[in-house]
């Protein structure tokens, strides 16, 4: 049987949904908003994100002191990095692309037991530190779930040899096939498979009343679809369409609102699970600014 993809359309700016903002926001009694952090709330990727600005810092205090909301920021950071670097103690974070939760309450969550991977990512650091060590620009970093190669990115030539060394020296060590590897232009990450940044959302979900709680998720990249498809999926009803419909309302007395938003991050939009999108990370600070002021006079 093959498994069916998920249908993926070009979402719409938010600017043409303000109404359905103010709809969902309306008929919520209760609000979980996940924020990737690099290349969604500040520009750009991975360890090349600046810190966040005192603008920002302070929208999504604001945004955390509401009390109908839960806010969480999403990164392959750890969650005692992201505290480090954001100092808001109301804020919840999904770390390690979702293998550590902290809830608004400061408790973290380890969803897959560490020691499951620690000793095979240590084992496959030593193996980098010694294959790798020839190749000038590389840097490793161990996250704890997670093993990091980030490549230079001005020299094509070593960052494939390099990756190739690399993803041979997990297959050697990974003799199970309990590791598997995630590409992008700047990075090679090893990480413990079956488990991801939609599978860390669902879980913070799962107590949630589905018929008074919106979610929203907003990322960039490609390992947000799959937390997109998860706020999704969640949302589902019995009712007859998906949360990525949204249909014109034609019935003066007819009323509809989604219990899930996702935007998509992107100069141009493209083909995602995701609903909604906006341009870069300004246009998040004025979504969030959008989403505080309507917050703050409905709920």
């Amino acid at each position: 049987m093959i498994p069916s993809a998920p249908e993926l359309a070009y979402p719409r700016h938010v600017s043409e949904e303000v109404d359905l903002l103010a709809r969902a926001l309306g008929s919520a009694a209760e609000v979980f908003l996940f924020l990737d952090y690099g290349g969604t709330l500040v520009p750009g990727l991975r360890g090349e994100s600046p810190p966040p600005t005192p603008e920002l810092r302070s929208k999504l205090w604001q945004l955390a002191q509401e009390d109908a909301f839960s806010v969480f920021v999403v990164s392959r950071r750890r969650v005692a990095d992201l505290d480090e670097l954001l100092g808001i103690p109301e804020l919840g974070f999904v770390g390690q692309g979702g293998f550590e939760i902290r809830g608004d309450d400061g408790d973290v969550f380890f969803p897959v037991d560490p020691a499951i991977t620690g000793s095979l990512i240590r084992e496959l650091e030593r193996g980098a530190v010694e294959h790798l060590a020839c190749f000038q620009g590389v840097e490793i970093e161990n996250l704890g779930c997670t093993l990091s190669v980030r490549l230079p990115r001005d020299e094509c030539r070593i960052a494939r040899e390099a990756t190739q060394r690399f993803v041979s020296l997990v297959r050697e060590i990974d003799s199970r096939r309990q590791l598997e590897v995630l590409y992008d232009h700047s990075a090679v990450d090893v990480r413990l498979s079956g488990w991801h940044k939609g599978h860390a959302v669902r879980h913070i979900l799962a107590d949630a009343d589905r018929d008074d709680t919106l979610a929203i998720y907003l990322g960039d990249d490609v390992t947000d679809e799959v937390a997109f498809e998860a706020v999704g999926e969640w949302s589902l009803s019995d009712e007859e369409g998906g949360p990525w419909d949204m249909p014109p309302i034609d019935d003066d007395d007819g009323f509809w609102s989604p219990g899930a938003l996702t935007v998509l991050v992107a100069e141009s939009p493209r083909p995602s699970a995701a609903s909604l999108f906006v341009r870069n990370p300004k246009e998040v600070y004025e979504f969030l600014s959008s989403l505080a002021a309507v917050a703050s006079s409905i709920l």
